[in-house]
């Protein structure tokens, strides 16, 4: 069978500082990709708790001033890690990780 990627958006290799606020103590962790309208983490699935489906994340993009605070849902879970989509971005959001990403595909 074959597999057609139904991507709307590039993906940029990278590791970029994330949290995952589960609480008092964030959970720290780094991305294996992120685009503009997802990210896959390196995290262990038994670090989340069992039924959780939505994440509210605080990334750390290189260069920028202030992190980008946004929630996603949770899309796939697999023993490298998870694949989460953002939710609800705004525009000063959405922004900051485009400009991210076109910094480092350019």
């Amino acid at each position: 069978m074959n597999y057609i990627e139904k991507r709307i958006f590039r993906r940029l290799e990278t590791q970029v500082p994330v949290e995952v606020e589960l609480g008092q103590q964030p959970l720290k962790t780094k991305t294996v990709n992120i685009s503009c309208g997802g990210m896959f983490l390196k995290l262990k699935e038994e670090n989340l708790p069992p039924n959780i489906e939505d994440l509210d994340l605080v990334i750390h993009l290189p260069n920028q001033n202030k992190p980008v605070k946004l929630s996603a849902e949770l899309n796939r879970r697999s023993n490298q890690g998870v694949a989460v989509e953002f939710q609800g971005l705004y525009n000063d959001n959405i922004l900051a990780i485009e400009k991210f990403i076109k910094s480092h595909l350019n």
